[in-house]
């Protein structure tokens, strides 16, 4: 029935009919209007002419009749022309005003049509006159199909009425009105069907357009806006005056323990968690910019006055009920000097600032300062340079002395990254490594020391050197990122290294997430003959796990343990138990952090194999280590 009552012109029109059909009547109102001007022209000069020159003598009231008549068309046409080229330059003109024009121009043309129509009925001759302004009207105007069967019907009646006072109306003359009066009703509802067809197609993808366009600005997962809207809006808020912008603060918000959260609860809850966050961001920050930015992550650009109320409003409703994690709220603060910080950069130094706290217990809230300056642009400048680095040998090896317990001979040494760059100088890995994890652009780091390793080892086995076993370590996100099997087997391969030269390093915490590829991978490593070192051992949280689970062939004790060794009773028994342990699952130990002759001698007559650490040596370039082993420092064990 909705659909009958809208093609029969009964339901009122939506914003996109409305504006189709208003834009398809201006289409035609355009053509008619020019075609009666050029007409009505035409026959106002011809009755000029007649009146000057013409031998057929016309009546005043003739000539007054049909000048005003024609007069009359013309303007209504000027009025309906000028409309119609309004209507389609977009100029807003109110409905009624529209309404209007169409139905007097509409009006004024069939009311010539029976006028102009009847006068040459009367003379004898054809109606063409009211046949071409029905044509007009109704052929060309979509008109709703109750108000065409109204105003057809309506002007066939009076014209015939008209014309049968002149003179009875015939039969044939009947019929012919009510075949035309037919085909004009037929004509009319057939363009009103045809119109409603166009536009309910236009509406479909209006529809689909406004929901791609809302997914595209959209969070899917919360419905606050996304990063893509965020970015645009707020350049636009950045353009503003200078005392408004002085007012607006950028906010990085990240949930504390939401790891925590999600271990405790599973994922489906974590998404309810964030869900619920950003309800609470939504309603408390009612009338500031945010989005969700990643992860656990939330952006919001703001007025500064109140911010910290407000956040302890948002942190009071995410933590509402929850008792058995522990959740929080960082949050890091940007205000931006002037409109010339771009919104990507301004969230970057906010999220800067909040993860300057992310460790600091009891710290919520930072603003990003002016040394927090300078170290952003240190890490911008590692994530912009990484791959020229590479290219241009900014990235160096250095080799950390590895020796065995028993006599202090050297076995093995562990690479270790230094970027010695031209601007900033010898940049130690703490200002580049976790910068080059958190972009995911570790691989390119870690296949240039694999690269420069093997590199070193077939230099001075070509030149007659013996170079101990290097111990490599590659980060979890090289699994994610890379085939790290195939690109040691293909380097190896390159500069003809034995695999007995190179031994894979993985850090304890990389096997705490569950990652199933680095699970297969490090059983790849250990099926191609690798040796498979745990790295950083204790410095995790379930160690005990990792030992149950992997098999390696050497446990790297964390320097953790060797922390304050003279002044801790526990340190010793927990290493003795610890170097007991690897002993019983076949594992050989290594201690790292070793720098005072008391912690090697305990080592030592606890069983610990090899040692590592400043007393046997500092990370040193590749010429140090073989000078020191042609000197005598080392005594190298084969």
């Amino acid at each position: 029935m909705l659909n009958i009552k809208k093609y029969l012109g009964f339901e009122k029109y939506s914003r996109i009919e409305k504006k189709y059909m208003d834009r398809s009547n201006a289409i035609s109102g355009i053509f008619i209007s020019i075609f009666t001007i050029l007409l009505e022209v035409w026959m106002i000069a011809k009755v000029v002419h007649n009146i000057f020159f013409g031998g057929k003598v016309r009546t005043v009231e003739w000539i007054i009749n049909h000048l005003s008549s024609y007069i009359v068309l013309l303007i209504s046409a000027i009025i309906m022309l000028i409309y119609s080229i309004c209507c389609l330059r977009g100029k807003r003109i109110s409905s009624a005003l529209g309404r209007i024009v169409r139905y007097g121009f509409s009006l004024i043309c069939l009311a010539f049509g029976i006028y102009i129509g009847y006068l040459d009925y009367a003379k004898g001759n054809q109606a063409f006159a009211f046949n071409t302004m029905m044509v007009f009207v109704f052929g060309f105007l979509a008109w709703r199909p109750y108000s065409a069967l109204i105003m057809v019907t309506a002007s066939f009646l009076v014209f015939l009425y008209y014309c049968n006072t002149v003179k009875p109306i015939d039969e044939g003359f009947k019929i012919n009105s009510f075949t035309l009066w037919l085909a004009l009703l037929m004509t009319s509802i057939n363009l009103y069907v045809q119109k409603m067809m166009g536009i309910q197609k236009d509406e479909s993808l209006e529809h689909i357009n406004a929901y791609l366009k809302e997914k595209t600005m959209r969070d899917d997962l919360t419905g606050i806006p996304n990063m893509h809207y965020f970015r645009n809006k707020t350049l636009t808020a950045l353009m503003g005056p200078p005392e408004e912008l002085a007012k607006l603060v950028f906010l990085f918000l990240d949930i504390e323990n939401f790891k925590s959260y999600n271990a405790r609860y599973g994922f489906a809850m974590g998404n309810e968690l964030l869900k619920k966050v950003a309800e609470a961001i939504r309603t408390v920050f009612e009338f500031a910019l945010i989005a969700r930015f990643s992860d656990d992550h939330f952006v919001i650009l703001t007025e500064r006055n109140g911010i910290e109320s407000r956040l302890d409003d948002v942190r009071k409703i995410m933590c509402d009920g929850e008792v058995e994690v522990q959740l929080g709220l960082k949050v890091g603060a940007y205000t931006p000097p002037n409109g010339d910080v771009p919104p990507s950069i301004a969230c970057d130094r906010a999220r800067f600032a909040c993860n300057s706290i992310k460790k600091k217990y009891g710290k919520y809230f930072c603003e990003y300062t002016e040394e927090m300056d300078k170290a952003f642009y240190r890490r911008q400048y590692v994530i912009n340079n990484v791959d020229k680095a590479v290219k241009e040998g900014w990235i160096k090896v250095f080799y950390q002395p590895v020796v065995y317990a028993e006599d202090k001979r050297l076995c093995g040494v562990e690479a270790l990254a230094r970027w010695d760059d031209p601007e900033y100088g010898l940049i130690p890995p703490s200002d580049f490594v976790p910068v080059l994890e958190e972009y995911r652009q570790i691989h390119k780091l870690d296949l240039c020391i694999l690269k420069n390793v093997c590199n070193d080892i077939s230099k001075a086995q070509r030149a007659g050197d013996y170079f101990v076993p290097v111990s490599i370590n590659f980060s979890r996100l090289d699994f994610e990122l890379v085939d790290v099997l195939a690109m040691v087997e293909d380097c190896l391969h390159e500069y003809s290294v034995s695999k007995s030269q190179i031994h894979v390093e993985i850090t304890e915490s990389a096997l705490n997430e569950n990652d199933v590829q680095l699970v297969n991978a490090i059983e790849s490593f250990r099926k191609h003959g690798y040796a498979l070192w745990l790295d950083d051992f204790g410095s995790g949280y379930s160690g005990l796990n990792v030992l149950k689970d992997f098999q390696f062939d050497m446990m790297k004790i964390d320097m953790q343990f060797l922390r304050n060794f003279s002044g801790n009773d526990k340190i010793r028994p927990i290493l003795k138990s610890i170097v007991n342990l690897a002993k019983d699952i076949s594992m050989h130990t290594l201690t790292e952090g070793v720098e005072t002759e008391e912690a090697f001698e305990y080592l030592r007559s606890i069983g610990c194999e090899r040692m590592q650490g400043y007393l046997f040596g500092k990370p040193m370039p590749k010429e140090e280590l073989l000078e020191k082993i042609h000197s005598g420092i080392y005594t190298v064990y084969r």
